[in-house]
């Protein structure tokens, strides 16, 4: 043999072991690496459906949220319409019957007399109130007197309104209600020069 088929050799087998490490390597990266890009894959499928149900749940919280903002606004709401529009008869009655009548007066009608029916809604803690009183004018003043009812910010309903002839045009009576909150059951007096029915 001679020297140059020996370091030949030598030299085959010294490239021959990193050329192996590497192609070991190679199969190595192959194998594992389809089986980290199908992991890849299936961490990218998991992702997005997290994704989805976590905007699923944000939509949701939203709409509770709004809900209960809702539910807070109307709440306060309720409590203010308690509070102002059917307080107690002693805090607003006298109040209404003074709004009434200067209606009354601006739409060119004069009211007179006023009787103030009561009657008493237990179940639901209010008690309704009559205004009850007939006046003579023409339809132009009542149709004034209607829509500055209507315009007020208290709380009135016009129940009945009876026309007839009169010695002025027309005899109009006019039956209008509010409610109002109950104090206790205690019977509370008008002081108001008008008469319960």
């Amino acid at each position: 043999m001679s020297w140059r088929t020996a370091f030949g050799g030598q030299r085959a087998l010294a490239w021959a072991i990193p050329l192996g490490v590497v192609a070991a390597n190679l199969a190595w990266l192959a194998v594992f690496g389809s089986g980290s890009r199908v992991r890849q894959a299936e961490l990218e499928r998991r992702l997005d459906r997290v994704r989805r149900d976590h905007a699923a749940v944000a939509a949701h919280l939203a709409a509770r949220e709004q809900l209960w903002i809702a539910a807070n606004e109307n709440g306060e709401r309720l409590a203010r319409l308690d509070r102002e529009r059917f307080s107690t008869e002693r805090a607003r009655f006298t109040d209404m019957v003074r709004e009434l009548k200067e209606l009354a007066e601006r739409s060119g009608l004069d009211p007179g007399t006023i009787s103030y029916p009561r009657e008493s809604l237990a179940e639901y803690g209010l008690t309704r109130r009559a205004f009850v009183f007939s006046v003579e004018g023409g339809y132009a003043a009542l149709r004034t007197f209607l829509n500055l009812v209507e315009l007020t910010p208290s709380f009135l309903v016009l129940e009945q309104i009876d026309v007839g002839d009169g010695g002025r045009g027309l005899s109009i009576r006019l039956r209008l209600a509010t409610l109002f909150g109950s104090a206790g059951g205690a019977e509370e007096t008008v002081a108001s020069g008008g008469s319960d029915e």
